[in-house]
């Protein structure tokens, strides 16, 4: 199943990975304008792990990123590696966005009050710590792009058989 006409095809995934490409750079931009930020982070006595929590998050940001450009460029050359590394980095964000929002409850169930600490270390650099993917996660992207690429991947160019390597023989005179 998917759309009938390769041309739209070809049109569609090359849309997409337009906006992979924008939106991977606006994310990145957005990282980087974030990073003085890690600096005016405090330990405190309440929330101690605020820094480690925030580099976390701003290194899964960047790989989320760094995964859905490089398959936006792939989508533009119409690669069918673009199809792939793109699903898996849509994936990808939306399991760490699922994590994100699953991940407080689940520590504080598993060691109750124990973990405040953690719990509000992790809160407190949640705000920012995801910042690059927030545009993505806001408008639906990545669910989006997974629906409306997978329909239109008849659009990808199909592989060229490779001319045999075989290697020339040369005949030597004795």
């Amino acid at each position: 199943m998917g759309f009938s006409n390769p041309v739209w095809n070809r049109r569609i995934i090359r849309m997409i990975g337009t906006a992979s490409v924008l939106l991977a750079l606006l994310g990145g931009y957005a990282v980087i304008e974030a990073g003085p930020v890690l600096r005016r982070l405090r330990d405190s006595p309440a929330k101690p792990y605020v820094r480690e929590a925030y580099c976390v998050m701003a290194m899964v940001d960047l790989c989320c990123l760094v995964t859905v450009a490089v398959g936006g460029v792939y989508l533009l050359r119409l690669r069918r590696a673009g199809l792939i590394i793109s699903n898996v980095g849509f994936a990808i964000e939306m399991a760490w966005f699922l994590a994100n929002g699953l991940l407080l409850p689940l520590i504080w169930f598993i060691w109750g009050g124990r973990a405040h600490a953690l719990t509000d270390s992790i809160a407190a650099a949640s705000g920012i710590g995801s910042i690059g993917t927030t545009p993505q996660i806001l408008t639906g992207y990545p669910v989006l792009a997974l629906i409306f690429l997978n329909l239109a991947r008849g659009g990808f160019r199909k592989s060229a058989p490779q001319p045999s390597r075989t290697l020339p023989t040369t005949s030597v005179a004795v």
